[in-house]
């Protein structure tokens, strides 16, 4: 995965497709030995909501 700014990160398909959600611009690249990870990335994001962790009354995440 890497954002618009250029910097990148590996994630598994279900983190992946949380971040790939959330950023502007993403891209995102198969890691050798992952036939279709990225295109199952891509699939899954286009069905998330960005910034799942943020909501109306504020941030719900571990302290």
């Amino acid at each position: 995965m890497v954002d618009q700014q250029g910097t990148g990160v590996s994630a598994c398909i279900h983190h992946g497709a949380r971040l790939y959600a959330s950023l502007i611009r993403p891209r995102v690249y198969p890691l050798a030995g992952h036939d279709g990870a990225a295109i199952e990335v891509y699939n899954l994001a286009r069905a998330l909501p960005p910034f799942p962790w943020v909501h109306e009354t504020g941030y719900r995440g571990p302290i």
